[in-house]
Order: C-alpha cells, then sequence, then structure tokens
C-alpha cells in the first residue's frame, strides 16, 4: 500500500508540473496576443495622423502632396509605464516659452514618477491655466534622442487623466512633435528643463525627413 501512494504521489507530480508548464505556455501566448493587439491598436492611431496630415484642410503639411508619412520608432510596450501621480495643491504657475518668443502659462499639475528599463524617473504634468478641460494633462518633454533621432527642441505626450485618479498611463510609443517642426508659422511650447528625461526614449515620433 505504501507502495501505491509513493507511486500515486510520483504521477502526482509529474501532472503538477505538466499543469505548470501549460500554464506558463498559455500565459505567454495570451500575452503575446496582447502585445500584438497593442501594436496593431499603435499602428492604427499612427495611420490615422497620416491620413490626416494629408488630407485634412488643418494639417501643418504645407506641401501636402508630397506628403508620404511621418516616421516613427518601432512599437515597444516597455515604453508604457505607470506613473504614481503626487497632485500639486498650491497654485504653481510656469510660464512655458514658446518658440516665437512668446510665453504661456500653465499650472504645474501633477508630479509623475515611473520606473523605465527599470530606473527611476520623474516628470511635471501641466495643464493650461483656466483650462476647463478635465480628461488630458500636457507631458512637454526632452530627452537624450534629441537632436539626433528626434526634434532637438523635444516632443509632447497627452496623458489621460480622471479626476481623483493616483496612476496614469504615460505611453511614449504616442509621442508626437509640435506643429512648428513641419510649418514655422505654428507657435510651439518649449518643453521646461524640469521634464528632461535622462535616458534614450526610442518611442514615439521621429525627426521630420526634412530635418535629417
Amino acid at each position: 500500500m505504501a507502495e501505491f501512494y509513493k507511486v500515486k504521489k510520483k504521477y502526482v507530480l509529474r501532472a503538477g508540473i505538466a499543469m505548470g508548464i501549460a500554464l506558463i505556455g498559455i500565459s505567454l501566448v495570451i500575452n503575446g496576443l496582447r502585445v500584438n493587439d497593442y501594436k496593431i491598436t499603435i499602428a492604427k492611431i499612427r495611420n490615422q495622423k497620416d491620413e490626416y496630415f494629408k488630407e485634412s484642410e488643418n494639417s501643418p503639411i504645407p506641401n501636402k502632396e508630397n506628403f508620404r508619412g511621418l516616421l516613427y520608432f518601432d512599437t515597444e510596450p516597455r515604453y508604457k509605464v505607470s506613473a504614481k501621480l503626487q497632485y500639486i495643491d498650491t497654485l504653481s504657475i510656469i510660464r512655458v516659452l514658446r518658440n516665437d518668443g512668446k510665453l504661456t502659462q500653465y499650472r504645474r499639475f501633477a508630479n509623475a514618477t515611473f520606473v523605465l528599463n527599470e530606473l527611476p524617473y520623474h516628470v511635471v504634468l501641466l495643464k493650461l491655466l483656466n483650462e476647463e478641460s478635465d480628461d488630458k494633462l500636457f507631458l512637454p518633454f526632452t530627452d537624450m534622442t534629441n537632436g539626433k533621432e528626434t526634434y532637438r527642441a523635444g516632443r509632447y505626450l497627452d496623458i489621460n487623466w480622471k479626476k481623483g485618479q493616483k496612476v496614469v498611463d504615460i505611453d511614449f510609443n504616442l509621442a508626437y512633435n509640435p506643429y512648428c517642426v513641419y510649418n514655422y508659422k505654428y507657435s510651439c511650447p518649449i518643453p521646461p528643463r524640469e521634464n528632461f528625461i535622462k535616458a534614450f526614449i526610442h518611442a514615439g515620433e521621429k525627426m521630420a525627413p526634412e530635418q535629417q
């Protein structure tokens, strides 16, 4: 009888190992499908933007006939990070310089901390002073790719946000160039020094073709 239970225990152990391996395999497949779906979603967003730039009368592209699409880094899910928010309760005004020399007043709305490639970073999320919209925060930022692979003055991100939210997604795959990159007639805010990220953010929109 003892020998029977010993054999039974051995087979149960093998079955458990096999089930564990199967669950890991299923998890990898599911994660792979999620990554693929995510990349498809980003590709659709980029295609829609290209179509808008090509067709819309509000496009910043002056010569739309020769427009062949924007340039991007490959989509990498690791550049989509979760950031913890620390709201700035007191009214903190920052005057952001624009490329035409004008100043725009923003409110420092929240400090955001996140981890990218196992290193911690900190940025400040802004809102236009007296802005009524409650669902977007603005992140103008610079990083170590500027002037080499991306626009020298930095790029932008619009952060989806809901009142009371303590964590937001910062998806650098959606980082975009300001309109003044394509047309000098536009006035664009220059990212403040406090939003310099000391890392190579190989995600989002690259330098415009005419800048290369």
